[in-house]
């Protein structure tokens, strides 16, 4: 990965600088303001994780991709083209998750949130709580022999809860080092059965045909979903299956993707419940907003109610263009 031939400090320095000279505006923009105006303002990119630079930049203009412009430093030509990449790597959206994880594991109020709202903590970020995993337990039906990868996995709770409750050896892969060191850690014990490692869901590093199962939990929004599909599609063995949890608030759905790529799928709707999760979101959170606040992790609970509904009026499909389904995939 490109981001392996550079120290931390240059690589916030480069995105820092592409940041000024050319910024974007992207859906992984998350909670940062773009279109900086200096250096400092560049920085908030990098939320808690921000670093000193003053020693990046001489190290990057030996490297030829930055140089001095009127007293202030500026990317090179090449030095433009390995911060765009680079940038590409680690879009904002990258250090929240970062700051995420790390606020989380061990937070009191979100573990109690989440207890009141999805029944149990599992490090959940995203719309399944246990009646919805179960559901998809029910029906595809792991075991001791199940080979399983959870895309998209977080900090790997909901992967280890699952192989808890079936005995099934699952792998879960996230871009996000702090969630995988988080699980790798928690389940050092269990290693027979579940294994963690930082990759990206679009190319994951897994032998072809070898999965009976590829889960996802809200993790397929990024990227092209087709491309994703696809990729998958290679990793499953005959008859092997995708568990797909799936939120539209357009209306829209993975139907044409699917159908793209030849993959059969039945489709179970969850919007009502959906719906409800998210109100239910709203009421919990709006009682437990001091206790995050105490904390320090007030952007715990402004994501949340992000995700939530202030509308307590009952779902509507007529009114309301959400919906969420699960699709369970079939090759």
């Amino acid at each position: 990965m490109l981001t392996d031939f550079y120290r931390e400090d240059e690589i916030q320095a480069l995105i820092a600088l592409a940041e000024i000279s050319f910024p974007i505006d992207s859906p992984n923009n998350n909670s940062y303001k773009p279109f900086p105006k200096n250096m400092a303002e560049a920085q908030t990119y990098f939320r808690r994780f921000r670093v000193d630079l003053s020693a990046a930049f001489n190290s990057l203009h030996i490297k030829g991709l930055v140089n001095q412009q009127q007293r202030t430093w500026g990317l090179t030509p090449i030095g433009k083209e390995v911060a765009d990449k680079i940038r590409k790597v680690r879009p904002p959206i990258y250090y929240w998750y970062k700051d995420y994880y790390s606020a989380i594991d061990s937070s009191h109020a979100f573990s109690e949130y989440s207890r009141r709202v999805f029944g149990k903590n599992l490090g959940q970020h995203g719309f399944s709580d246990l009646t919805q995993i179960h559901m998809m337990l029910g029906i595809v039906q792991l075991n001791a022999s199940s080979s399983v990868l959870d895309a998209g996995c977080g900090s790997g709770k909901i992967a280890e809860y699952i192989s808890d409750l079936t005995q099934a050896s699952v792998t879960g892969i996230d871009y996000i080092p702090e969630a995988i060191i988080q699980a790798e850690k928690r389940t050092a014990l269990k290693r027979d059965r579940l294994h963690f490692q930082v990759g990206d869901i679009e190319t994951p590093v897994y032998d072809n045909e070898s999965l009976d199962l590829i889960l996802s939990i809200d993790s397929i929004y990024f990227s092209d979903p087709k491309a994703i599909l696809a990729c998958w599609k290679r990793l499953l063995k005959p008859m092997g299956r995708m568990a797909i949890f799936y939120l539209s608030m357009d209306g829209s759905d993975l139907s044409i993707p699917l159908r793209e790529i030849s993959l059969s799928y039945d489709t179970y709707d969850l919007s009502r419940q959906n719906w409800e999760h998210q109100q239910l979101k709203y009421t919990v959170a709006s009682e437990m907003q001091e206790a995050f606040e105490i904390e320090g992790n007030s952007f715990v609970w402004e994501n949340i109610m992000r995700e939530s509904i202030h509308n307590q009026e009952a779902y509507d499909p007529t009114v309301s263009p959400m919906r969420r389904y699960l699709y369970i995939v079939k090759t």
